[in-house]
């Protein structure tokens, strides 16, 4: 809860502080910060933080009262704490079905990391302006992971290549696949929370500008940039 509650306050202030504004490596940083923050400040022994979030504060305790009143005099019948069977019920399902959808997710994190293998398998390592790539022998978009980079390259010509393959390196040289590993992983435990969903949907998108911005540097004319953009799309 600790966590969730963090990643949705940092979330909250990306967007009314940098969503609009053009510091992407900024934000970059501001993303990772917040994520290790936020799964790491709750094993800190801070006690303010402790109290103001702990799940015990919301907890009310106490005892009923029964007074039976008879002959000849009065008796006081103080029943114990207890728990009915059906919150008990209630809160099982409701971790069976938490540990049943993080599964879910987990069995598919790990297709789609086996899915990269098996492609890699697949495609033939050759050599392009002086970058080792996988050539895909499906038409499959362009992508790269950690050091790896996919690519058709018989669907692209070599002006075109040379832009994918700057965008490409970007990723892999700045270790963009570090940021989405991270916020995958931090889906696996948190779907249930709809502000992480958007700050993976805000990280990926940020790591393509920063992509972009990589292969602008380079002295690419913008317009026809855009074109090949729009093109793979």
């Amino acid at each position: 809860l600790q966590v969730n509650i963090a990643l949705a306050l940092f979330y909250l202030l990306y967007a009314i502080v940098l969503k609009r504004d053009t510091f992407i490596g900024l934000r970059r940083f501001f993303f990772l910060s917040a994520i290790l923050f936020s799964l790491l400040y709750p094993f800190i022994a801070i006690s303010a933080l402790g109290n103001l979030l702990t799940l015990d504060s919301f907890e009310v305790q106490g005892s009923a009262v029964t007074v039976l009143i008879g002959e000849p005099g009065m008796a006081m019948v103080v029943e114990g704490e207890g728990v009915s069977p059906a919150s008990m019920s209630r809160k099982e399902i409701f971790s069976l079905l938490y540990i049943a959808v993080s599964l879910a997710f987990l069995i598919r994190f790990c297709i789609q990391l086996l899915s990269i293998y098996r492609i890699r398998r697949k495609s033939d390592k050759r050599v392009i302006s002086g970058i080792s790539v996988y050539q895909l022998k499906e038409e499959i978009t362009p992508f790269s992971f950690f050091k790896l980079i996919f690519i058709h390259t018989g669907k692209h010509s070599e002006s075109e290549l040379s832009q994918i393959l700057m965008h490409e390196q970007t990723h892999a040289r700045q270790w963009h696949s570090v940021d989405i590993m991270l916020i995958e992983a931090v889906c696996l435990f948190s779907w249930w929370n709809p502000f992480v969903w958007l700050m993976k949907r805000e990280m990926a998108i940020n790591l393509e500008y920063l992509a972009d911005n990589g292969v602008l540097r380079e002295g690419v004319d913008s317009r026809e940039y855009q074109y090949l953009l729009l093109q793979l799309t």
